[in-house]
């Protein structure tokens, strides 16, 4: 069956609890009818063996003609006619049991016994019996529920909602540090236990060997690349090498392919939680005049920085160096798939200060901006251009990390506006 056609459980405490209730109610139910049926057969058990008792002897029927309706028991003796089991009837207030019996008088003339049998006390003290059938229920329900509440809260939801509280704390480098002790679980419980422990161990050890591949490769990577890169620099000072010699090409590969692995080191120390910040306050318009600083000159006039607001920003919690590799990053994105000028500038929105790198390209459609800022994952726009899909992955995981937010926007006139909101953390600097 489809995911989509399958319906959600109910929850299992409030199953439990409506079961168990219903079981009890039902209980008191069938208690009530069984007592009602025992004592309506007790009744007609006493009638019969006192008709049994009338009919076998004279003198006891003699004496329950004489009887007065006042003692509950009225017998007469009437023409012959046809037997009749007993039935409840209605008269003067109060309810009677009556029987027509056949039988043979001594004289062995066939007469009909008419046997009425006063119920009614018998009634009300079945009544008053289901009455406190029914009080006992309700009171059982309710301390049913309450204690049952307890033990579902401290044997089920409480053991639950601890365990759900350390997978929620769980991180790459924590992994294997929170086991926990089936002792002080439920007996049913201890089996998840063991296996949610055996679990963090299988995930730590393939992280672990995972992490230590990673830092392998980028410490044997990394000096093959610098001495590539190194002596293809020096062939590209020898007189008479252009910019299109292939020994360019290699100088250009080898660039590429360290900042590649710088990026790819940056998101294995990210991941492992081994990726230390500095947070401090810095000023955004300086954060950005940095930036413009470092890449004007490679711009080819294409970077330009807005001029700074009439009123000072305050300043942002940050990380500065890591806040200038994001910026470098966005930049580059710009420079390499924008077209037209590109525009530094930041503002303050509601108690964010917002940082844009806009540029004037194809933009980013709406339906791939949750696409582009994963790993290796690049947007239709890019098309024709080289790249490795890595670098506003790098971008989303640093300003995360900074308690920050990456957004795509379009900007005006077309393009593509790159965001980074960060909450104001102080006043804005005095002039």
């Amino acid at each position: 069956m489809a995911a989509g056609n399958q319906r959600s459980l109910p929850s299992l405490r409030l199953w439990l609890q409506s079961t168990t209730l219903l079981a009890v109610i039902a209980g008191y139910a069938l208690l009530l009818g069984v007592n009602r049926s025992l004592n309506q057969a007790q009744r007609l058990e006493d009638h019969r063996q006192l008709v049994e008792a009338l009919r076998t002897s004279p003198s006891a029927l003699a004496q329950a003609q004489q009887a007065d309706a006042a003692f509950g028991l009225v017998a007469e003796l009437k023409a012959a006619g046809e037997d009749q089991a007993p039935f409840q009837l209605q008269q003067g207030g109060r309810t009677w049991l009556e029987s027509r019996t056949l039988f043979q008088t001594a004289r062995d003339v066939e007469r009909t016994l008419v046997l009425r049998q006063d119920i009614t006390e018998s009634l009300q003290r079945q009544q008053q019996f289901q009455l406190l059938l029914i009080a006992s229920a309700g009171s059982s329900l309710l301390l049913t529920a309450l204690l049952l509440r307890v033990v579902l809260w401290r044997g089920l939801v409480l053991p639950l909602q601890q365990l759900n509280g350390q997978v929620n704390e769980l991180k790459a480098d924590t992994l294997a540090q929170f086991i926990l002790e089936p002792g002080e679980q439920p007996r049913e419980l201890q089996p998840l236990a063991l296996a949610f422990n055996d679990l963090q161990r299988r995930l730590a050890d393939a992280w672990l060997k995972e992490r230590s591949f990673v830092d392998g490769v980028a410490h044997e990577l990394r000096t093959p690349i610098s001495v590539i890169s190194g002596h293809a620099q020096q062939l590209q000072q020898l007189e008479g090498v252009s910019p299109h010699n292939p020994v360019a090409l290699i100088a250009a590969e080898a660039a590429r392919m360290g900042r590649l692995l710088q990026v790819l080191a940056e998101l294995a120390r990210s991941d492992s939680g081994r990726l230390q910040l500095m947070l401090q306050p810095l000023d955004p318009e300086d954060a950005l005049l940095m930036a413009y600083e470092r890449f004007s000159s490679l711009a080819s006039d294409r970077l330009q920085l807005t001029m700074p607001a009439p009123a000072a920003l305050p300043s942002i919690q940050v990380d500065q160096d890591r806040l200038q590799q994001c910026l470098a990053s966005l930049i580059d994105n710009a420079l390499a798939y924008g077209e037209g000028v590109i525009e530094l500038s930041a503002e303050l929105i509601g108690g964010h200060v917002v940082l844009h790198v806009q540029d004037h390209g194809p933009g980013i459609p709406e339906q791939e901006r949750d696409k582009v800022i994963q790993r290796f994952q690049r947007g239709t726009t890019s098309t024709g251009t080289r790249g490795s899909g890595l670098g506003l992955a790098l971008v989303q995981q640093l300003v995360v990390l900074m308690d920050g937010e990456l957004w795509i926007a379009d900007a005006e006139g077309g393009g593509a506006d790159l965001q980074l909101w960060f909450k104001a953390s102080g006043l804005p600097p005095a002039p």
